[in-house]
């Protein structure tokens, strides 16, 4: 648990934090997921209502989840969801643009052939789940294949930097299926980039890495700016 985290309920007595810790975490997968949408306002009193705990583990969830960006108080009017718009959109591109090409390199230079053979299974994977319409498992192994790179890279730094990113990726990633071929598309590339690891060749691992991730952000930013229109208060602005 990072250290942020652990830190918010030290002192608590264990079942005071067992309850903030399930508030917060229904109250995230809530968010995550789109079952409270972006700008909508929250309520503590109608959230423990819904989650059937008082406001104190409700309160303190949401002070938890405003740190991390998944929430937003403005004064005199009320805490709302965080809008997920385009500049956000481009804002964590432009991180993982970096950083992943960086991992991209770096994995081409330490990944063994049974590591490349790990990032062609979820790659089969993944179009296996397609044909299906399992959409859900389509989008974890889209996760799963960019944290194998991750992870191949062997720099827990890097790997930690782009942690931070995880719950505001999964948001974006919940947009995907509304993008016409993305699958296709974003699966033609993963071939490139394995190709390129594979053949431990680092300059053209990178370009492929960035190429990939400049086309999702394109995706997700088209798909971002209708949902814009419609739940972006002008007054909230």
């Amino acid at each position: 648990m990072p250290r942020a985290r652990a830190e918010h309920d030290t002192g608590a007595p264990p079942e005071e934090r067992g309850l903030n810790q399930h508030a917060y975490a229904e109250i995230r997968r809530r968010i995550l997921e789109g079952e409270l949408l972006p700008s909508s306002p929250l309520s503590e009193h109608q959230l423990a209502a819904a989650l059937q705990l008082s406001r104190t583990p409700v309160r303190e969830a949401i002070k938890r989840l405003e740190k991390e960006g998944l929430v937003r108080s403005i004064p005199s009017r009320g805490t709302f969801i965080t809008e997920l718009t385009a500049h956000d959109i481009l804002e964590i591109y432009q991180v993982r643009e970096r950083l992943e090409s960086l991992a991209a390199r770096i994995a081409a230079e330490l990944m063994s052939p049974a590591d490349v053979a790990a990032l062609e299974q979820e790659i089969a994977f993944s179009e296996q789940c397609a044909t299906e319409g399992r959409t859900g498992e389509t989008l974890e192994s889209d996760a799963r294949f960019h944290k194998h790179i991750i992870t191949a890279t062997q720099n827990q730094r890097l790997g930690a930097i782009l942690a931070t990113l995880d719950d505001q990726m999964y948001r974006i990633r919940v947009l995907l299926p509304g993008a016409a071929g993305w699958q296709a598309e974003a699966t033609q590339e993963h071939h490139t980039i394995v190709a390129r690891i594979s053949a431990r060749d680092g300059d053209g691992a990178e370009q492929a890495m960035e190429q990939h991730l400049r086309a999702s952000c394109d995706r997700a930013v088209r798909l971002a700016l209708p949902i814009q229109r419609r739940y972006v208060r002008p007054s909230a602005t």
